[in-house]
C-alpha cells in the first residue's frame, strides 16, 4: 500500500513538474496590423495572429516545454516542406492543415506545394528574460498592442531599446558614436512605409558594445542592421524578413569583433555581406574587417545578391578570421553566390571559414571567389585571397551547381583552399572535376 501511495506520488509530481515547463506566451496583435489572408495559425490551441509581408506570412510567440502547432492553409496542400530540413520536423497533413510539435526554440519555414513565394514563417523563440523596467529613465519603453510612428530615433550611450511582443515600430533606429546600447523585445520594426533608400532600420557607426536580442525586422528599404566603424556587435536571435532592392541583412564594414547567432535572414540582397571602404555612408573607415563569427543561424538568400558574402568593396589592409559555422542556407534563389569571395580592391582576404554548413536549394554558384575590378572598386591595385577553408558542407536540392575560383593574374592569387568532408547531391567532392569547379590563377587546392 505504502509502495503504491509513493508511486502515485511521484507520477503526480512528475505529470505536475512536465506541465509546469510548458509555458506560452502569445503576443497579440496592435490594432490596424495587416493580416496574412492564406494562413492562420494555431498554438496550443491558441489563435496566433499572422502578420501579412510582401515576400511572407510572419507569426511568432515564446514558449519552454513542448507547443502543439497547427497551421491552415488557404491552398489545398498537396505537398508540404519545413525547413530547415536539418530540424527533422515530423507533421501529419490534411487537405488544408499541417501539424506538428516542437520541443525547443526554432526558425522555421513552412512552404505550401513547393510555393517559396509565399511561405509561413515561424519563429518560436525561448521565454524572455531581462525585461527593462518602464521606469528606467535609460529604457525606451514600447509598449504591446501599439503601432508607433517613431520616425528616426537617435540612441544614446547606455540606452536600452524595448520592443514589447506586439508592439509595431514603424521607424529606424541609429545608434551613432555611442557604446553600452541594448535594442531588445520581441516586437517588430516595419520599413514598410519608407521609400527605396529612405532609411536603414538599424544603423551602428562607430560605436562599441552594442547588443540586439529577439526582435523582427519587415520589409528593409536599405542595409536592415548594419555595423560601420564599430566593434563588439552583438546580433542575437534576430529576425530579418524583406524582399527589397539594397535591403542586405547584416553588413560588417570597417569593424571588428562582431558576433551573430540564432538569427534568421531573408532578404532579397545578400544576407551576410563583409566590407571595408564603404564612404557612401560617409562614416566608415578603410580600417580592417576581422574576427567576425556567425553561428547556429538560418539564411534564405533571394533574386539578388549572395548568401554569405565578402565584398564587393575591400579597400583595406586586410579582412580576415571570418568564421561562418553550424547554419542552414534554405534557398538561394538568384543566379549569383551562395559562399562568395569577390575581393574588388587591395585587401588581403585571409583565414576564412565555413564549417557545417548544410545548404538546401541553391540557383546559383556554389562558390564563388574572384579577385577582380568592379564597378565598385576604388583602389587600383587589387588584392589577394588566402586560407580557406571548408569543413562539413553539404549540398542539397534538385540541381548540381557549379563554383568559380577566379584570381586576378600571376601576382593576385587564389592560394591555399582546402575541401574537407564537402558534399554536392550526396557526392564527395575529391577534386575539381567532382564539383564542377572552374580554376584560374588559383594555387594549392586541397580535397580531403
Amino acid at each position: 500500500m505504502r509502495l503504491t501511495i509513493y508511486f502515485f506520488f511521484i507520477t503526480c509530481l512528475l505529470f505536475y513538474k512536465s506541465h509546469a515547463q510548458n509555458k506560452l506566451v502569445n503576443y497579440a496583435a496592435p490594432e490596424g496590423a495587416d493580416a496574412a489572408s492564406d494562413y492562420t495559425l494555431k498554438v496550443n490551441g491558441e489563435n496566433v495572429f499572422v502578420y501579412n509581408t510582401r515576400s511572407a506570412a510572419v507569426a511568432y510567440f515564446s514558449f519552454s516545454g513542448e507547443v502543439h502547432i497547427v497551421v491552415h492553409s488557404a491552398a489545398t496542400i498537396y505537398e508540404e516542406t519545413i525547413r530547415p530540413l536539418n530540424k527533422k520536423i515530423q507533421d501529419t497533413t490534411s487537405k488544408n492543415e499541417i501539424r506538428f510539435s516542437i520541443y525547443e526554440p526554432a526558425q522555421l519555414s513552412v512552404e505550401i506545394n513547393n510555393n517559396i513565394k509565399r511561405p509561413l514563417l515561424i519563429f518560436a523563440n525561448a521565454l524572455e528574460k531581462n525585461i527593462p523596467s518602464k521606469k528606467d529613465k535609460n529604457v525606451l519603453f514600447f509598449e504591446a498592442g501599439k503601432i508607433y510612428d517613431t520616425g528616426l530615433v537617435q540612441i544614446k550611450s547606455g540606452q536600452h531599446v524595448y520592443i514589447a511582443g506586439g508592439a509595431v515600430i514603424r521607424g529606424a533606429f541609429n545608434i551613432e558614436d555611442a557604446h553600452d546600447v541594448v535594442i531588445s523585445g520581441r516586437g517588430i520594426i516595419d520599413n514598410s512605409h519608407y521609400a527605396k533608400a529612405q532609411a536603414r532600420p538599424i544603423s551602428i557607426t562607430h560605436s562599441n558594445n552594442i547588443h540586439l536580442d529577439g526582435f523582427i525586422i519587415t520589409e528593409s528599404k536599405h542595409w536592415s542592421c548594419g555595423s560601420y566603424g564599430s566593434h563588439d556587435v552583438h546580433y542575437y536571435n534576430i529576425k530579418i524578413v524583406s524582399d527589397n532592392d539594397w535591403d542586405d541583412g547584416i553588413d560588417v564594414v570597417a569593424s571588428q569583433s562582431i558576433f551573430i547567432s540564432n538569427c534568421f535572414l531573408k532578404t532579397k540582397d545578400d544576407c551576410i555581406a563583409i566590407k571595408s571602404g564603404v564612404d557612401y555612408f560617409g562614416k566608415a573607415d578603410h580600417i580592417n574587417t576581422e574576427n567576425v563569427h556567425i553561428n547556429n543561424c538560418v539564411f534564405w538568400n533571394g533574386v539578388w545578391g549572395n548568401a554569405l558574402e565578402i565584398g564587393f568593396e575591400t579597400s583595406t589592409d586586410s579582412i580576415k578570421n571570418i568564421y561562418f559555422n553550424n547554419s542552414d542556407i534554405i534557398h538561394v534563389e538568384g543566379p549569383e553566390g551562395t559562399l562568395t569571395i569577390h575581393n574588388g580592391d587591395h585587401a588581403v582576404v585571409d583565414n576564412i571559414h565555413y564549417d557545417s554548413l548544410r545548404i538546401e536549394d541553391i540557383q546559383g554558384y556554389f562558390v564563388d571567389m574572384k579577385i577582380l575590378f568592379s564597378q565598385y572598386s576604388v583602389d587600383s591595385s587589387r588584392g589577394k585571397i588566402s586560407n580557406v577553408y571548408f569543413n562539413n558542407v553539404s549540398v542539397k536540392g534538385n540541381r548540381f551547381p557549379t563554383s568559380l575560383l577566379l584570381g586576378f593574374d600571376a601576382t593576385h592569387q587564389i592560394n591555399n583552399i582546402y575541401f574537407k568532408n564537402v558534399s554536392i547531391a550526396g557526392r564527395m567532392l575529391r577534386s575539381l572535376f567532382d564539383g564542377m569547379m572552374t580554376a584560374v590563377f588559383t594555387v594549392n587546392i586541397h580535397f580531403e
